[in-house]
Protein backbone atom coordinates (compact mmCIF):
# COMPACT_ATOMS: atom_id res chain seq x y z
CA UNK A 1 0.00 0.00 0.00
CA UNK A 2 1.01 3.58 -0.59
CA UNK A 3 3.10 4.42 2.65
CA UNK A 4 2.89 0.83 3.92
CA UNK A 5 6.96 1.63 3.83
CA UNK A 6 7.76 5.12 3.04
CA UNK A 7 11.42 3.36 2.22
CA UNK A 8 9.86 2.05 -1.23
CA UNK A 9 9.64 5.65 -2.12
CA UNK A 10 13.16 6.53 -1.61
CA UNK A 11 16.12 5.20 -3.60
CA UNK A 12 18.96 4.00 -1.85
CA UNK A 13 21.59 6.79 -0.83
CA UNK A 14 24.84 7.45 0.44
CA UNK A 15 25.77 7.58 4.38
CA UNK A 16 27.02 10.64 4.04
CA UNK A 17 23.93 12.87 4.61
CA UNK A 18 22.59 14.10 7.67
CA UNK A 19 19.24 16.42 8.17
CA UNK A 20 21.42 20.05 8.52
CA UNK A 21 23.37 19.35 5.73
CA UNK A 22 22.69 19.66 2.23
CA UNK A 23 20.97 16.17 1.77
CA UNK A 24 20.29 14.13 -1.69
CA UNK A 25 18.60 11.67 0.37
CA UNK A 26 14.91 12.77 -0.53
CA UNK A 27 15.82 15.55 -3.46
CA UNK A 28 14.53 12.96 -5.97
CA UNK A 29 11.57 14.59 -6.29
CA UNK A 30 12.90 17.68 -7.59
CA UNK A 31 15.31 16.43 -9.98
CA UNK A 32 14.09 13.26 -10.48
CA UNK A 33 11.98 11.36 -13.34
CA UNK A 34 9.33 10.61 -10.61
CA UNK A 35 8.42 14.26 -10.47
CA UNK A 36 8.34 14.64 -14.26
CA UNK A 37 6.01 11.43 -14.76
CA UNK A 38 3.83 12.54 -11.70
CA UNK A 39 3.16 15.13 -13.42
CA UNK A 40 2.79 13.15 -16.95
CA UNK A 41 0.02 11.24 -14.34
CA UNK A 42 -1.93 13.98 -12.86
CA UNK A 43 -4.74 13.87 -15.86
CA UNK A 44 -5.07 10.38 -14.82
CA UNK A 45 -5.03 10.38 -10.82
CA UNK A 46 -7.55 13.21 -10.96
CA UNK A 47 -10.35 10.87 -11.14
CA UNK A 48 -9.21 8.06 -7.74
CA UNK A 49 -8.14 11.01 -6.51
CA UNK A 50 -12.07 12.99 -6.39
CA UNK A 51 -13.10 10.10 -5.46
CA UNK A 52 -10.50 10.29 -2.76
CA UNK A 53 -11.80 13.20 -1.41
CA UNK A 54 -15.17 12.81 -1.84
CA UNK A 55 -15.15 9.99 0.25
CA UNK A 56 -12.79 11.22 2.65
CA UNK A 57 -15.20 14.04 3.69
CA UNK A 58 -18.13 12.40 3.48
CA UNK A 59 -16.61 9.65 5.97
CA UNK A 60 -14.97 12.51 8.77
CA UNK A 61 -19.23 13.06 8.64
CA UNK A 62 -20.50 10.08 8.99
CA UNK A 63 -17.86 8.28 11.15
CA UNK A 64 -18.15 11.14 13.43
CA UNK A 65 -22.08 10.81 13.30
CA UNK A 66 -21.46 7.22 14.38
CA UNK A 67 -19.44 7.94 17.13
CA UNK A 68 -21.67 10.39 18.79
CA UNK A 69 -24.44 8.08 18.26
CA UNK A 70 -22.69 4.88 19.95
CA UNK A 71 -21.61 6.81 22.44
CA UNK A 72 -25.17 8.13 23.22
CA UNK A 73 -26.36 4.85 22.94
CA UNK A 74 -23.82 3.77 26.15
CA UNK A 75 -21.11 0.73 25.75
CA UNK A 76 -22.96 -1.77 27.77
CA UNK A 77 -23.16 -3.83 24.23
CA UNK A 78 -20.27 -5.84 23.17
CA UNK A 79 -20.77 -5.19 19.79
CA UNK A 80 -21.54 -1.26 20.23
CA UNK A 81 -18.08 -1.32 21.44
CA UNK A 82 -16.83 -3.08 18.64
CA UNK A 83 -18.44 -0.88 16.34
CA UNK A 84 -17.26 2.57 18.00
CA UNK A 85 -13.61 1.08 17.49
CA UNK A 86 -14.42 0.20 14.42
CA UNK A 87 -15.77 3.80 13.79
CA UNK A 88 -12.18 6.01 15.63
CA UNK A 89 -10.33 4.08 13.15
CA UNK A 90 -12.49 4.81 10.00
CA UNK A 91 -12.47 8.53 10.70
CA UNK A 92 -8.61 8.70 11.39
CA UNK A 93 -8.56 6.83 7.88
CA UNK A 94 -10.33 9.05 5.90
CA UNK A 95 -8.62 12.24 7.66
CA UNK A 96 -5.65 10.75 6.32
CA UNK A 97 -6.46 10.42 3.27
CA UNK A 98 -7.92 13.84 3.06
CA UNK A 99 -4.55 15.27 4.04
CA UNK A 100 -2.92 12.67 1.53
CA UNK A 101 -4.90 14.08 -1.40
CA UNK A 102 -4.30 17.97 -0.68
CA UNK A 103 -1.32 17.00 -0.98
CA UNK A 104 -0.71 15.44 -4.41
CA UNK A 105 -2.84 17.89 -5.17
CA UNK A 106 -0.79 19.60 -7.69
CA UNK A 107 -1.65 23.31 -7.21
CA UNK A 108 -0.76 22.41 -3.48
CA UNK A 109 2.10 19.63 -4.10
CA UNK A 110 3.96 22.37 -6.62
CA UNK A 111 3.25 25.55 -4.89
CA UNK A 112 6.58 27.35 -4.19
CA UNK A 113 5.73 29.14 -1.12
CA UNK A 114 5.35 26.28 1.00
CA UNK A 115 7.75 25.81 4.38
CA UNK A 116 8.10 22.10 3.37
CA UNK A 117 7.52 19.43 0.49
CA UNK A 118 3.89 18.47 0.64
CA UNK A 119 4.69 14.66 -1.04
CA UNK A 120 7.25 14.25 1.77
CA UNK A 121 5.82 15.25 4.13
CA UNK A 122 1.92 13.45 3.28
CA UNK A 123 4.20 10.05 3.16
CA UNK A 124 5.24 10.61 6.57
CA UNK A 125 2.84 11.83 8.55
CA UNK A 126 -0.16 10.36 6.08
CA UNK A 127 0.41 8.02 4.30
CA UNK A 128 2.99 5.85 6.16
CA UNK A 129 0.56 5.89 9.30
CA UNK A 130 -2.95 5.46 7.04
CA UNK A 131 -1.93 1.55 6.50
CA UNK A 132 -1.87 0.66 10.32
CA UNK A 133 -5.37 1.97 10.80
CA UNK A 134 -6.27 -0.21 7.39
CA UNK A 135 -5.03 -3.28 9.57
CA UNK A 136 -6.62 -1.89 12.64
CA UNK A 137 -10.37 -2.01 10.89
CA UNK A 138 -9.40 -4.94 9.09
CA UNK A 139 -8.64 -6.86 12.49
CA UNK A 140 -12.04 -4.93 14.25
CA UNK A 141 -14.82 -5.79 11.40
CA UNK A 142 -13.45 -9.64 11.95
CA UNK A 143 -13.68 -9.43 15.82
CA UNK A 144 -16.97 -8.61 14.77
CA UNK A 145 -17.89 -11.32 12.35
CA UNK A 146 -16.58 -13.97 14.97
CA UNK A 147 -18.47 -12.64 17.42
CA UNK A 148 -21.76 -13.16 15.86
CA UNK A 149 -20.72 -16.27 14.68
CA UNK A 150 -20.30 -17.40 17.87
CA UNK A 151 -23.54 -15.80 19.34
CA UNK A 152 -24.53 -18.34 16.60
CA UNK A 153 -23.10 -21.48 17.09
CA UNK A 154 -23.43 -21.12 21.36
CA UNK A 155 -25.76 -18.45 22.06
CA UNK A 156 -26.39 -19.96 25.63
CA UNK A 157 -22.35 -19.49 25.86
CA UNK A 158 -21.59 -17.22 23.85
CA UNK A 159 -21.88 -13.86 26.79
CA UNK A 160 -19.45 -15.59 28.84
CA UNK A 161 -16.92 -15.92 26.34
CA UNK A 162 -16.84 -12.46 24.82
CA UNK A 163 -17.78 -10.10 27.80
CA UNK A 164 -17.80 -6.64 27.82
CA UNK A 165 -13.75 -6.14 29.58
CA UNK A 166 -12.47 -8.97 26.82
CA UNK A 167 -13.92 -6.77 24.16
CA UNK A 168 -12.24 -3.76 25.46
CA UNK A 169 -9.05 -6.10 26.01
CA UNK A 170 -9.49 -7.25 22.52
CA UNK A 171 -9.66 -3.82 21.09
CA UNK A 172 -6.99 -2.67 23.00
CA UNK A 173 -4.78 -5.41 22.14
CA UNK A 174 -5.86 -4.80 18.31
CA UNK A 175 -4.81 -1.21 18.19
CA UNK A 176 -1.66 -2.14 20.04
CA UNK A 177 -0.50 -5.05 17.76
CA UNK A 178 -1.21 -2.95 14.80
CA UNK A 179 -0.11 1.09 15.79
CA UNK A 180 2.86 0.18 17.89
CA UNK A 181 5.37 -0.79 14.31
CA UNK A 182 4.54 3.24 13.22
CA UNK A 183 6.28 4.53 16.60
CA UNK A 184 9.41 2.42 15.58
CA UNK A 185 8.83 3.50 12.30
CA UNK A 186 9.96 7.34 13.74
CA UNK A 187 13.51 6.13 14.17
CA UNK A 188 14.04 4.98 10.79
CA UNK A 189 12.66 7.93 9.03
CA UNK A 190 11.48 11.26 10.31
CA UNK A 191 10.58 15.37 9.33
CA UNK A 192 13.69 17.40 9.41
CA UNK A 193 15.05 20.43 7.77
CA UNK A 194 16.78 19.75 4.28
CA UNK A 195 18.51 22.44 2.05
CA UNK A 196 17.24 21.89 -1.38
CA UNK A 197 20.29 23.18 -3.72
CA UNK A 198 18.20 22.86 -7.26
CA UNK A 199 15.42 25.26 -5.31
CA UNK A 200 18.05 27.13 -3.10
CA UNK A 201 15.57 26.58 0.31
CA UNK A 202 15.42 24.80 2.89
CA UNK A 203 12.75 22.91 3.63
CA UNK A 204 10.54 20.25 6.01
CA UNK A 205 11.23 16.83 4.52
CA UNK A 206 11.69 13.22 5.33
CA UNK A 207 15.07 12.13 5.83
CA UNK A 208 15.86 8.49 6.40
CA UNK A 209 18.27 7.54 9.64
CA UNK A 210 20.90 5.10 9.96
CA UNK A 211 19.00 2.62 12.40
CA UNK A 212 19.46 -1.17 11.37
CA UNK A 213 17.76 -2.04 14.75
CA UNK A 214 14.62 -0.19 13.83
CA UNK A 215 14.77 -1.51 10.15
CA UNK A 216 15.09 -4.67 11.02
CA UNK A 217 12.09 -4.72 13.68
CA UNK A 218 9.90 -2.52 10.82
CA UNK A 219 10.70 -5.22 8.18
CA UNK A 220 9.46 -8.42 10.67
CA UNK A 221 6.39 -5.77 11.15
CA UNK A 222 5.50 -4.77 7.83
CA UNK A 223 5.18 -8.44 7.20
CA UNK A 224 3.40 -8.81 10.01
CA UNK A 225 0.97 -5.71 9.27
CA UNK A 226 1.33 -5.82 5.57
CA UNK A 227 0.37 -9.80 5.16
CA UNK A 228 -0.36 -11.72 7.88
CA UNK A 229 -2.78 -9.27 9.56
CA UNK A 230 -4.81 -8.64 6.53
CA UNK A 231 -4.25 -11.94 5.30
CA UNK A 232 -5.70 -13.46 8.91
CA UNK A 233 -8.58 -11.15 9.19
CA UNK A 234 -9.64 -11.60 5.49
CA UNK A 235 -9.84 -15.04 6.02
CA UNK A 236 -11.76 -14.79 9.50
CA UNK A 237 -14.16 -12.49 7.77
CA UNK A 238 -14.37 -14.84 4.67
CA UNK A 239 -15.10 -17.66 6.45
CA UNK A 240 -17.39 -16.15 9.33
CA UNK A 241 -19.67 -14.82 6.16
CA UNK A 242 -20.28 -17.30 4.53
CA UNK A 243 -21.22 -19.27 7.60
CA UNK A 244 -23.93 -16.27 8.48
CA UNK A 245 -25.38 -16.25 5.18
CA UNK A 246 -26.14 -20.02 5.61
CA UNK A 247 -27.06 -19.36 8.77
CA UNK A 248 -29.62 -16.13 7.55
CA UNK A 249 -30.89 -19.07 4.06
CA UNK A 250 -31.57 -21.70 6.68
CA UNK A 251 -33.57 -19.20 9.44
CA UNK A 252 -35.19 -18.21 6.21
CA UNK A 253 -36.39 -21.87 5.67
CA UNK A 254 -37.70 -22.32 8.81
CA UNK A 255 -39.72 -19.78 9.48
CA UNK A 256 -40.90 -20.47 5.85
CA UNK A 257 -41.81 -24.11 7.20
CA UNK A 258 -43.32 -22.40 10.70
CA UNK A 259 -45.47 -20.16 8.96
CA UNK A 260 -48.82 -21.91 9.67
CA UNK A 261 -47.54 -23.64 12.34
CA UNK A 262 -48.99 -22.17 16.59
CA UNK A 263 -46.38 -22.20 19.48
CA UNK A 264 -47.01 -24.57 21.68
CA UNK A 265 -47.79 -24.25 25.34
CA UNK A 266 -44.50 -26.37 25.93
CA UNK A 267 -42.40 -23.63 24.25
CA UNK A 268 -41.02 -20.99 26.94
CA UNK A 269 -40.12 -17.48 26.32
CA UNK A 270 -35.94 -18.88 26.78
CA UNK A 271 -35.84 -21.85 24.32
CA UNK A 272 -33.85 -20.85 21.27
CA UNK A 273 -35.71 -21.58 18.08
CA UNK A 274 -33.85 -22.32 14.97
CA UNK A 275 -34.51 -19.12 13.46
CA UNK A 276 -33.73 -16.96 16.46
CA UNK A 277 -35.23 -13.53 16.78
CA UNK A 278 -35.42 -10.95 14.11
CA UNK A 279 -33.14 -8.52 16.03
CA UNK A 280 -30.61 -11.41 15.78
CA UNK A 281 -31.13 -11.91 12.07
CA UNK A 282 -30.92 -7.85 11.68
CA UNK A 283 -27.68 -8.07 13.28
CA UNK A 284 -26.63 -10.76 11.19
CA UNK A 285 -27.54 -9.26 8.26
CA UNK A 286 -26.10 -6.40 8.96
CA UNK A 287 -22.48 -7.54 9.97
CA UNK A 288 -22.77 -10.08 6.58
CA UNK A 289 -23.34 -6.55 4.80
CA UNK A 290 -20.30 -4.45 6.23
CA UNK A 291 -18.25 -7.78 5.79
CA UNK A 292 -18.97 -8.13 2.60
CA UNK A 293 -18.53 -4.11 1.81
CA UNK A 294 -14.97 -4.34 3.53
CA UNK A 295 -14.61 -7.71 1.37
CA UNK A 296 -15.08 -6.08 -2.21
CA UNK A 297 -13.33 -2.37 -1.05
CA UNK A 298 -10.12 -4.19 0.03
CA UNK A 299 -10.10 -6.83 -2.33
CA UNK A 300 -7.81 -4.34 -4.68
CA UNK A 301 -5.89 -3.36 -1.72
CA UNK A 302 -4.94 -7.35 -1.15
CA UNK A 303 -3.85 -7.92 -5.16
CA UNK A 304 -1.18 -4.77 -4.97
CA UNK A 305 0.18 -6.06 -1.63
CA UNK A 306 0.55 -9.62 -3.66
CA UNK A 307 1.20 -7.92 -6.87
CA UNK A 308 4.36 -5.63 -5.27
CA UNK A 309 5.19 -9.26 -3.13
CA UNK A 310 5.57 -11.38 -6.63
CA UNK A 311 6.79 -8.41 -8.80
CA UNK A 312 9.52 -6.34 -6.40
CA UNK A 313 10.64 -4.29 -8.87
CA UNK A 314 7.34 -2.26 -8.76
CA UNK A 315 8.33 -0.97 -5.40
CA UNK A 316 11.92 -0.35 -5.67
CA UNK A 317 12.41 0.37 -9.80
CA UNK A 318 12.35 4.27 -10.57
CA UNK A 319 10.35 3.24 -14.02
CA UNK A 320 7.03 1.65 -11.92
CA UNK A 321 6.87 4.45 -9.38
CA UNK A 322 4.46 6.11 -11.26
CA UNK A 323 2.74 2.63 -11.39
CA UNK A 324 2.60 2.17 -8.04
CA UNK A 325 1.48 5.53 -7.26
CA UNK A 326 -1.53 4.72 -9.54
CA UNK A 327 -2.33 1.81 -8.15
CA UNK A 328 -1.88 3.31 -4.42
CA UNK A 329 -4.19 6.13 -5.43
CA UNK A 330 -7.01 3.49 -6.70
CA UNK A 331 -6.70 1.72 -3.36
CA UNK A 332 -6.91 4.50 -1.60
CA UNK A 333 -10.53 5.04 -3.39
CA UNK A 334 -11.88 1.79 -2.59
CA UNK A 335 -10.75 1.99 1.12
CA UNK A 336 -12.60 5.88 1.45
CA UNK A 337 -15.58 4.36 -0.13
CA UNK A 338 -15.56 1.22 2.86
CA UNK A 339 -14.43 4.13 5.60
CA UNK A 340 -17.06 6.09 4.48
CA UNK A 341 -20.45 4.11 3.81
CA UNK A 342 -21.06 2.11 7.65
CA UNK A 343 -23.23 4.73 8.69
CA UNK A 344 -25.77 4.23 6.26
CA UNK A 345 -25.81 0.11 7.08
CA UNK A 346 -25.93 0.99 10.83
CA UNK A 347 -28.84 3.34 10.17
CA UNK A 348 -31.33 1.35 7.83
CA UNK A 349 -30.84 -1.85 9.85
CA UNK A 350 -29.71 -1.10 13.28
CA UNK A 351 -33.29 0.15 14.76
CA UNK A 352 -31.52 1.80 18.14
CA UNK A 353 -29.09 3.06 16.02
CA UNK A 354 -31.49 5.11 14.13
CA UNK A 355 -33.34 5.49 17.23
CA UNK A 356 -30.65 7.39 19.10
CA UNK A 357 -30.15 9.55 15.96
CA UNK A 358 -33.42 10.83 15.62
CA UNK A 359 -33.64 11.43 18.77
CA UNK A 360 -30.17 13.22 18.55
CA UNK A 361 -31.29 15.23 15.32
CA UNK A 362 -34.58 15.98 17.47
CA UNK A 363 -32.64 17.49 20.33
CA UNK A 364 -30.45 19.67 18.23
CA UNK A 365 -33.97 20.93 16.57
CA UNK A 366 -35.74 21.83 19.83
CA UNK A 367 -31.91 23.49 21.06
CA UNK A 368 -32.30 25.48 17.87
CA UNK A 369 -36.01 26.46 18.50
CA UNK A 370 -35.27 27.51 22.36
CA UNK A 371 -32.57 30.21 21.27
Amino acid sequence: MLGTSIATMIPEISNDTNISGCSNRLDFLIKDPFDIEMKHLDQILIYPIVVIFLFSILGLGTNILNIIVFLRMGLQETTTISMLALAVSDFFCCLLSLWTYLCFLPAFRDSANLPFRPIEVSLETGSSFRPYLTRTGALITAYISLERCLCVMIPMKVKNIITISVTRISIIIIYAITLLPYIAHQFQITLGWKFYPHLNKTLLGAVQLENPIATAFIQVNSYLCGFVYLFLADIIILVCTIFLVITLIRNSKWRDSITNQVRTPSDTPGDKKPGGTQKENRLIKMVVIIALLFTVCHTPGMAVIYFTATVPDVAQEWRYKPLYVLLNCILFAFEAVNNSLNFFIYYLMATKFRHVFHELICLKQNQQQQQ
